[in-house]
This record gives structure tokens, C-alpha cells and sequence, in this order.
């Protein structure tokens, strides 16, 4: 009996021993697999660092499974009130789906902020909109405490949608292209030539939210080109004068004349004080050379006559409100940011609106110019090449459009109409081809079958060709050119619109001096002796030189000064600015 109580005992005390031997590994084990690589422990351990703590690995692994969650296994919920879907879905798989504003401490608070004071602090944002909406939203939410880790990641992802959409009109600007596209085809379609190019500029906004703070990613995108900060300054003050009550009207007064004072002197004195038009040191009691100057600023930035006197014209100017300038200015500023990103190093601008060209060097207008551009019917088109060849002595290869409208119909009344006028029909445009005998086709015949384009008028090289002396040419889809003419008249005119289409410069021989400056191929001293006689010559350009045909009603000039002109083609009122 005590021999079987013995054996017993130590039956029990080999699995009492096997049992701790048993635990204690297990607890070995557990205590090893804490201090194991993180690399064995996390499916995404390729995404921390090596000396990461257990609270970020796990933070991280709930964060992951949670937006994977939303974007992926909830899409239809997530995104019922979260715009940008399909960019969220791309930037949170290109980032592994990770949190973009948070990690395991809380949020990123530091670009948070930035991104916060970056909306806030945007003048062309509009505060009815959407963008502006959500980021009130956004900033009292984020006040909340005791948030889950899915509202942390559900919150991530509106952050995220929302800078998308902020940067999205940062550079994109907010017209409406699609419907504007959409009446020039109307246009067209009623035979008015109508055209303008956009250009979207080329930034991976992806890569902006990942990689820069708010701050930079808006510096970034920021136009360098055509005045565009400075023109941001003026819409500033324009708006401080607005939330300061606007400007009160002026009345028409026999006060409003020279050398005489009173109220409306005073009221008038102060208006354009406020717009930056009066400067004048000392007070000044009356009508006198200080406001003279104020009001001839004034007319010229509004391209009118610069007298110096008030008329009719000059108080209707005056007294446009506030509201109307800042829509102007926001509009155009919208315009500007889907124009080319321009270095300032050397490019042409001719602005339609306006009917000047300007030629700027290193940020600074080494040239300015009168220019005739396209009718009512014929719009000069809105877009951008490159100039690379000067043609002196050109010929006009006359359009076939003009062919058909003005050439045969009026030659159809007077027979000598072509002899007249120079003009010269051949087969081809090759200047060593033949001409052709007129007199013995039957034009009416050939305008009614629509066969015009089997012949090909042209004007030869002299004094009374319609492009003058010299051509500019950077071939481009409209056949669209800066060119002289032969008559100088119509410089004089305040609104010059006459042209069909192509750009009439009222100095040609400045603007090849120009080209001469930094050009090789070109001396303008022989260009001069071949400008006297009628032979056709063609410089090709070494490098060639953006020119950017712009339709800006409001702009800076390079002292600062702001500019509006007149909407001649009526785009400013079909041009919708959508609320973002």
C-alpha cells in the first residue's frame, strides 16, 4: 500500500513539474513575441520606423483597417456627403491607407492649422460656398473630444476631400469652361469666329497634399505671371473699401470744373483718394493740379482720354460700384490662372480688350503698343504659341472666307475691282505660279457651286498691301498673325476693332527692332534696305518667343496700376463664376 502511495506522489509531482515547465514556456513565448520584430507582428510594418512604439503600430493597424473600412467596404456611405470620391479612393491607396492628419498622439494640428488659415485667409474664396462651409464645419468638429478612431479616420478623409477641393480652385480658378465653350459654339454656328484656348496647368495634386504643407502647395501653384500678385493686392483693397461702405456717388455738379470748390470737390477728392488715384501730399482746397492729375490717373487706368476734366463719360466711370469692380477683378484673375505659367524672361502679351500689345523682358515692359484686332464677327481667338518667323514684304494670301463674302460679290459689280486693289488669282499660292485670266471665268457661277477654293488670291508685296511691310508669324489652327497695315488711320480710333481676326501692330518697325536686340538672325539695318523694295524675305528665329493673345477687361500693369477696359466680344457677361 505505501509503495503504491509512493509511486502516486511522484506521478503527480512529474506533471506538476511538467505543467510549470509547460506555462512557463508559454509565458516565455508571449513574453518574447512583445520584443519580436515589428516586422513579424504588422502586416504594414514596411511603413514604420524602426524604433516605433507598440501604441503607433497599433494605432496604425486600427487606423488602416478603419479607412480601409470606409473607402473600400462603405463607399456608398462615406461618400454620400464627401465630395472627391474618386480622388480620395487614389490618394489613400497611393499612401497605403494611412491617416493623412492624424497619428497615434492625436491630430497633426500644425498643418491642420495651415491648412485652416490657408482657406481663411483666401480673398477669392467665396464665403457662401461649399469649400468655405465645410471648413467651418471641419474646424468645430475637430473641437469635439472623445472621438473613436473612426470618427478620427471618418474626419481624415473630409480634411483630405477638402484641401482637394481648395487647391482644385486655387488653381483652377472657378468659370464655368464648359458652358462658355459651349455658347462660342453657338457662336459659331451663327458664323461668328469665336475661340478661346484654356490651359490647364499641370500640377500632381496628389503629391502637393502628401508631400508639402497648405502654405507651400498654395505658393507653389501661385501664378508668377501677368501681374497676377499685384492684381491680388488691388481686389485686397477693393474689398476693404467695400466692408468700409463702397463709394458714394458723385453727382453731376457745376462745382466739378477747374479752380472752383465745395462739397462735391471734397466728395470727389476723397473718391478717388480711396481708389489710389489722388496722392497728392498737402490738402488741397479746390479743383486744382492735384486732383487734375488724380482725375487724368483715373481716365487713363479706365482707357479714356486723359483731360483731366470731369465729362459724362469720366463720372459714369466714377460712379460703378465697388461690387462691379471686385466681380471684374475676380473674374479676370480666374482668367489668369488657366493662362500658361509664363517665366517672366521674355514673351509678347496682346491684350484684346485693351488693343494693345506689350512686350516684357524680366518682368518689366520694355514695349507697348496700339494694335486692331478682330470685329464683332470676326473674335480674335484667345491662346498661345510661339513667334518663330518674321516675314518682310509679305504677301496676303486672302482667305477664302473673305473670298466668297466680300472679293467675288464686289468683283461680280465692278469688273477692274481686282486691278484696283492689286489683287492677283492663281492656282496655287507658290509666288513663281502663274496668274490667271480672270476675265474669262464666270464668277457667279463658281461662288454659287462653292468651288472658290480652286483658286487662290493674294496680294503682292507694296506700299497698299493689307499687311503692310511686315508679318509676325507663329502658325497656329485660326491662321491668326501679328502683321503692319496699310492703313494707319483707324490707330487713331479709341476702339479698334476691325480687323478679320489677325492682329494689326501700329509699330512694326519697333517690334522687329525689338526682335533685332536679342535676335542673331536678324540685322535690323538690312532689314531696313529690303523693307524699300517688294521682294518677300522670311527671318526664321533662332528662339523663338511666346506670344499669349489674352482677353483681360482688368489688369495690372507693371507700375501697379489698375486697368479696365471695355467687354468688346461680351465674354465678361457670359463667363459664369461658379460659388466653390
Amino acid at each position: 500500500m505505501n509503495i503504491l502511495k509512493n509511486i502516486l506522489f511522484i506521478i503527480i509531482i512529474i506533471m506538476l513539474a511538467v505543467v510549470i515547465e509547460a506555462m512557463t514556456v508559454n509565458s516565455i513565448d508571449k513574453f518574447d513575441s512583445i520584443n519580436e520584430p515589428f516586422d513579424t507582428l504588422s502586416l504594414s510594418s514596411n511603413q514604420y520606423n524602426r524604433d516605433v512604439s507598440l501604441s503607433e503600430i497599433v494605432f496604425t493597424e486600427k487606423a488602416t483597417k478603419n479607412l480601409m473600412r470606409l473607402i473600400i467596404d462603405e463607399t456608398s456611405k462615406t461618400f454620400n456627403n464627401i465630395s472627391n470620391r474618386k480622388f480620395i479612393t487614389n490618394i489613400y491607396r497611393k499612401n497605403r491607407y494611412m491617416p493623412i492628419w492624424f497619428t497615434n498622439i492625436g491630430i497633426k494640428s500644425k498643418k491642420i492649422d495651415n491648412l485652416f488659415r490657408v482657406i481663411s485667409s483666401d480673398i477669392m474664396l467665396d464665403k457662401r460656398g461649399n469649400i468655405f462651409k465645410r471648413y467651418n464645419y471641419l474646424k468645430n468638429r475637430l473641437k469635439k473630444n472623445n472621438l473613436t478612431i473612426a470618427d478620427k479616420m471618418k474626419l481624415d478623409i473630409e480634411l483630405t476631400s477638402l484641401y482637394k477641393s481648395y487647391l482644385s480652385f486655387h488653381i483652377y480658378g472657378s468659370i464655368n469652361w464648359v458652358e462658355f465653350q459651349n455658347y462660342l459654339k453657338r457662336l459659331r454656328d451663327n458664323k461668328i469666329s469665336a475661340n478661346w484656348i484654356v490651359y490647364n496647368p499641370k500640377y500632381n495634386i496628389k503629391r502637393l497634399i502628401l508631400n508639402y504643407m497648405p502654405s507651400k502647395a498654395v505658393e507653389i501653384t501661385t501664378p508668377n505671371s501677368f501681374n497676377y500678385k499685384k492684381m491680388l493686392k488691388e481686389l485686397k483693397r477693393l474689398k476693404e473699401i467695400k466692408n468700409r461702405g463702397g463709394w458714394k456717388k458723385i453727382p453731376n455738379s457745376s462745382q466739378l470744373r477747374y479752380g472752383r470748390s465745395g462739397k462735391y470737390v471734397e466728395l470727389l477728392r476723397e473718391r478717388l483718394r480711396s481708389s489710389g488715384d489722388y496722392s497728392c501730399p498737402y490738402k488741397e482746397g479746390k479743383y486744382g493740379q492735384c486732383l487734375r492729375k488724380a482725375i487724368k490717373r483715373f481716365q487713363k487706368r479706365h482707357l479714356l482720354y486723359p483731360t483731366g476734366k470731369i465729362n459724362k463719360y469720366t463720372l459714369r466711370k466714377i460712379n460703378i460700384s465697388v461690387d462691379w469692380k471686385i466681380k471684374k477683378v475676380l473674374l479676370n484673375l480666374d482668367r489668369i490662372k488657366r493662362l500658361p505659367r509664363q517665366p517672366n524672361t521674355r514673351y509678347i502679351m496682346v491684350n484684346i480688350p485693351a488693343f494693345r500689345l506689350f512686350y516684357i523682358e524680366n518682368g518689366k515692359e520694355k514695349l507697348s503698343m496700339r494694335v486692331i484686332v478682330g470685329d464683332k464677327k470676326h473674335h480674335t481667338p484667345i491662346f498661345s504659341n510661339r513667334i518663330s518667323f518674321i516675314v518682310l514684304n509679305p504677301y496676303w494670301i486672302i482667305p477664302d472666307s473673305i473670298v466668297q463674302k466680300e472679293l467675288i460679290p464686289k468683283m461680280l459689280k465692278n469688273k477692274n475691282y481686282l486691278d484696283e486693289k492689286g489683287y492677283e488669282v492663281r492656282t496655287s499660292y507658290n509666288v513663281n505660279s502663274p496668274t490667271i485670266d480672270t476675265s474669262k471665268i464666270d464668277w457667279y457661277r463658281v461662288l454659287k457651286s462653292k468651288q472658290t477654293k480652286k483658286y487662290k488670291f493674294v496680294q503682292p508685296p507694296g506700299k497698299d498691301n493689307a499687311l503692310g511691310k511686315i508679318k509676325f508669324k507663329f502658325p497656329n489652327q485660326f491662321s491668326v498673325y501679328l502683321h503692319d497695315t496699310s492703313n494707319k488711320k483707324l490707330f487713331k480710333k479709341g476702339r479698334r476693332a476691325f480687323s478679320h481676326g489677325c492682329i494689326r501692330v501700329a509699330e512694326p518697325n519697333e517690334l522687329l527692332l525689338t526682335f533685332a536686340k536679342f535676335e542673331q538672325t536678324i540685322n535690323y539695318n538690312r532689314c531696313q534696305q529690303i523693307l524699300k523694295g517688294k521682294k518677300k524675305t522670311q527671318l526664321n528665329l533662332r528662339n523663338s518667343v511666346p506670344i499669349h493673345i489674352v482677353y483681360l477687361t482688368a489688369w495690372v500693369n507693371n507700375s501697379g496700376l489698375l486697368y479696365y477696359c471695355d467687354d468688346i466680344y461680351h465674354y465678361d457677361k457670359k463667363q459664369r463664376r461658379v460659388i466653390k
